[in-house]
């Protein structure tokens, strides 16, 4: 028996440890720690609710835009306001280009070098020489440039309010955000698609053993139409459990069975517990204990189920509630028999190929909104005195869900669960080890560089330290006194 320790894992967002021990020719067990140390749950606390979702959206220099997307549908909610159907569609499309930048940006930039030159053999994805790597690096800016048309800027948009958003769609704004998802997706069909085709068909085989676990999987649903309905998300909310849909209600269903333990992560127990109700994390650092603590991820969990997230989850449950399987402008994708590394990565170019699609019902939608008269993007409000709210949805890597306290105003409760606290998660109070850890504890070595197979699973899940960890210990607070234009500020 042999333990191998990778830390950091890079290629992934933030500060990620990975220990796995070996027996000859497969992984048998794996601990992932979560080494980055945070503070947006405690920040919250005390501000003005309408603070959130400009916080949140800094908690990732990636998927920003979703976590915007969440606190403002946490706090539509908690201001009991609904968007106007312009508002929506806005906020929706600005989604969809944040998808678009952000598939592409994991899939070559990420994930995507794993298997090229010189650790595989598609030369199309080695790193910063492969002409399909370079090509989808702009691809990939111009999606981020078309997310800004009406997020206002990017990273961090900066136009989602309460009640709608803050952008008009005049005749030049849609010309710049069409003409440049328009040049993706013709990119994401003729180039992407047919290339991931092909990394299929040359590593299925090898692939085969590797980050394989059970079909748990869970999707909160994305992209919302007019009405808002969750059940009418064009990826569906869905739970299931050993290959079966066994909930599709997000709100009735899905939400209520939502838990966080803390039993292997640096907190104190009252940390723990449904994220409605919880109060922000405790942070309890004991140093990484065998059998004890080591991780300052959490470890959420559904209905006492392991569940993982991510576009296998999205897809595999929007299949599942629409035939069978999902048609794209660039090809049909049917879900596998079990969650494995070559089928994560094989759902995440599919499903960009069906936000590609999609984007385009949803611009035909803008113009006949826009020819009916229809001019109101926000709803006004105003800040109860008492309130709570939840906002769930998805950012690329998975279910992301806020959840809001407002009480004399002000935030007194804060609540994130990422896609990472899913699949990152340390073992549970029951032992049970998080869905990278169970995948990784049932990999076949197939390179003579093991820790080569266990970054390809760790990276096919797209972690996200800096999202899943968001605590703030006061004892670390440092002060900086900064000059800005001859004014001293704190």
């Amino acid at each position: 028996m042999t333990e191998i320790t990778i830390d950091p894992v890079t290629r992934i967002e933030g500060h990620l440890s990975v220990k796995v021990n070996l027996d000859q020719d497969r992984f048998t067990d794996a601990w992932v720690s979560h080494s980055l140390f945070r503070g947006f749950e405690e920040i919250l606390q005390g501000r003005d609710p309408r603070d959130a979702i400009y916080i949140t959206s800094r908690m990732c220099g990636v998927c920003y835009t979703s976590h915007g997307m969440a606190a403002a549908l946490a706090l539509d909610q908690a201001m009991g306001v609904k968007p106007p159907p312009l508002g929506t569609l806005l906020r929706v499309l600005t989604q969809y280009a944040e998808w678009m930048y952000d598939h592409l940006l994991i899939l070559f930039a990420l994930e995507g070098p794993d298997y090229g030159p010189p650790y595989g053999r598609l030369e199309e994805l080695a790193a910063f020489k492969g002409k399909i790597y370079l090509e989808a690096l702009r691809m990939s800016r111009l999606a981020r440039e078309a997310t800004a048309v009406w997020g206002g800027k990017m990273p961090h948009q900066a136009t989602f309010v309460p009640g709608g958003i803050t952008e008009f769609p005049d005749t030049k704004k849609f010309a710049s955000f069409t003409y440049r998802l328009l040049e993706v997706k013709k990119w994401i069909d003729n180039t992407m698609i047919p290339l991931f085709d092909k990394f299929y068909d040359a590593y299925k085989d090898e692939l085969t053993g590797s980050g394989e676990r059970e079909a748990n999987l869970l999707s909160f649903g994305v992209f919302d139409d007019q009405t808002l309905d969750p059940q009418k998300r064009v990826l569906k909310p869905g739970v299931i459990i050993g290959g079966n849909l066994v909930a599709t209600n997000l709100y009735q269903e899905i939400a209520p069975k939502i838990t966080e333990y803390v039993t292997h992560s640096w907190y104190t127990e009252d940390s723990a517990g449904e994220p409605s109700k919880v109060n922000a994390p405790r942070p309890q650092y004991t140093g990484v204990q065998k059998g004890g603590k080591y991780s300052w991820c959490k470890s959420a969990r559904w209905n006492d189920n392991v569940v993982e997230v991510g576009p296998l989850a999205r897809m595999w449950s929007t299949a599942l509630q629409s035939g069978g399987k999902i048609e794209t402008d660039a090809g049909s994708w049917s879900p596998p028999e079990k969650p494995n590394t070559i089928e994560r990565l094989y759902a995440r170019a599919y499903e960009t190929a069906l936000v590609a699609t999609k984007v385009i019902d949803k611009l035909y939608e803008l113009l006949d909104l826009i020819n009916k008269g229809e001019r109101e993007v926000f709803q006004p409000y105003s800040v109860p005195d008492n309130s709570e709210g939840s906002g769930l949805t998805e950012a690329a890597r998975g279910a992301l869900g806020h959840w809001i306290k407002v009480e004399n105003k002000k935030i007194s409760r804060y609540q994130v669960i990422t896609p990472t606290t899913w699949n990152g998660s340390p073992r549970d109070e029951k032992g049970r080890r998080g869905p990278i850890e169970e995948a990784l504890a049932n990999t076949s070595v197939r390179n003579s560089d093991p820790t080569l197979d266990a970054v390809r699973v760790v990276r096919a899940f797209d972690p996200c330290i800096a999202c899943a960890v968001h605590v703030l210990d006061g004892k670390r607070i440092s002060t900086r006194h900064l000059e800005i234009f001859g004014d001293t500020v704190k």
